[in-house]
């Protein structure tokens, strides 16, 4: 009669309840002497499913498989747009309570900037969750060994 292989649930012999120390902090520096590096430093270039570097945005947007994520790259520029849009969105406001009324304008005036902040700050909370989202489901892809597709 053979032993069965060994489950990949349980502890491997010989090291009995062991677990693996937790990643450094992010203030602290990977690579500092006691500690294990666990990734959270630079970067390195992320790779393709077969090896490849990341292509550019125009062929990561036509990329139909999926392999090249683009919202960590669009992300910032749709925030930057969004802010701008909002400024211009509230300087409008203001003008158009002053041509109507010039109480309107004043509350506009007074009011714009607090109702600008809050909207701004959801926004970036929502595009904060897509990001992360979309950052875990790589994460977990790569720690599997899947393709994207």
């Amino acid at each position: 009669m053979s032993t069965p292989p060994p489950s990949p649930y349980q502890p491997q012999q010989g090291q009995p309840g062991q677990v693996p120390p937790p990643p450094p902090a992010y203030g602290q520096q990977p690579g500092q002497p006691g500690q294990q590096q666990w990734g959270y430093g630079a970067p390195a270039a992320p790779q393709g499913p077969s090896g490849e570097t990341p292509k550019n945005f125009f062929a990561a947007l036509f990329d139909w498989k999926f392999h090249t994520l683009i919202t960590p790259k669009l992300v910032s520029w749709v925030y930057l747009a969004v802010m701008i849009l909002s400024a211009l969105y509230w300087l409008f406001v203001v003008f158009a309570g002053f041509a109507a009324d010039p109480v309107l304008g004043v509350l506009a005036l007074l009011i714009g900037p607090i109702v600008l902040v809050v909207s701004l700050a959801f926004f970036r909370m929502t595009l904060e969750f897509y990001f992360a989202l979309v950052r875990m489901s790589d994460d977990i892809h790569r720690a599997q060994g899947l393709p994207r597709s």
